[in-house]
């Protein structure tokens, strides 16, 4: 990024680039600061401060600090702190609903995970590491899948959904033929555990998220619980493998 509205920072020379980056990394300290402190700080020349002042289009020194302070609010970096998860964003029963499904998926023959979109990756994330688990694991992420064919002769299979909402349509459509099928237990990783899809399943894996868009309608809800739940469940089935 460009400061002092200044774009071509490859006519800086090396000297430039080093009073540069000093200034636009200790704005708060600089607009406190003398020519000679700015110098000694960034280890160049008084001289070579004044230059790069006027190389980047300011006629003085007050003229520059005036700048600073006046746009010091556009030099703070946004505050995007990196909050991952907590016991808060699952219910108090989670650990126990996980040993469950873990169970149920260790004596089964056969897994199939569902998703669409984002839910998709995390779809085949899952049948992925299962799979190096020693599970007879298939990941589907495509509306149309012929999935009671594939199932058809088959016993012992779960169904694992991962929808944010539980609301999606097309996995809706797909689990529609299996909601009372016996040979088939159904499991859904969703934000609603009152959702349509967590109606239509046996067990609920659920956690707490709040869901956020971007300007273009694109959703950009955080999926680390969903991964903590993937990476949970597949400890918990390897610690049963070991027993």
């Amino acid at each position: 990024m460009a400061y002092f509205g200044f774009k071509d920072l490859s006519s800086l020379s090396t000297v430039d680039m080093t009073i540069y980056r000093y200034v636009t990394q200790n704005v708060d300290k600089v607009i406190y600061m003398r020519v000679r402190d700015i110098a000694q700080s960034s280890h160049v020349s008084n001289s070579s401060v004044m230059r790069f002042i006027h190389k980047i289009g300011f006629n003085s020194f007050p003229e520059f600090k005036a700048y600073l302070k006046n746009n010091h609010l556009s030099f703070q970096p946004q505050s995007n702190k990196m909050n991952f998860i907590d016991a808060s964003n699952f219910p108090k029963d989670i650990e126990t609903k996980i040993m469950l499904v873990a169970n149920k998926i260790y004596q089964s023959d056969n897994i199939t995970t569902l998703g669409m979109g984002n839910s998709g990756y995390l779809a085949e994330y899952a049948a992925r590491t299962m799979a190096a688990l020693g599970f007879n694991t298939t990941a589907i992420t495509e509306p149309f899948y012929p999935l009671r064919a594939k199932l058809k002769n088959t016993s012992n299979n779960i169904i694992m959904c991962y929808s944010v909402s539980g609301e999606t349509s097309e996995l809706i459509e797909l689990i529609n033929e299996f909601v009372n099928d016996e040979d088939v237990t159904i499991v859904c990783i969703t934000s609603n555990e009152s959702s349509t899809i967590a109606k239509m399943s046996r067990y609920v894996l659920s956690y707490i998220n709040e869901t956020h868009y971007s300007s273009n309608h694109y959703n950009l809800t955080s999926q680390i619980p969903v991964m903590y739940l993937i990476e949970n469940l597949d400890k918990t089935l390897e610690n049963l493998m070991q027993q």
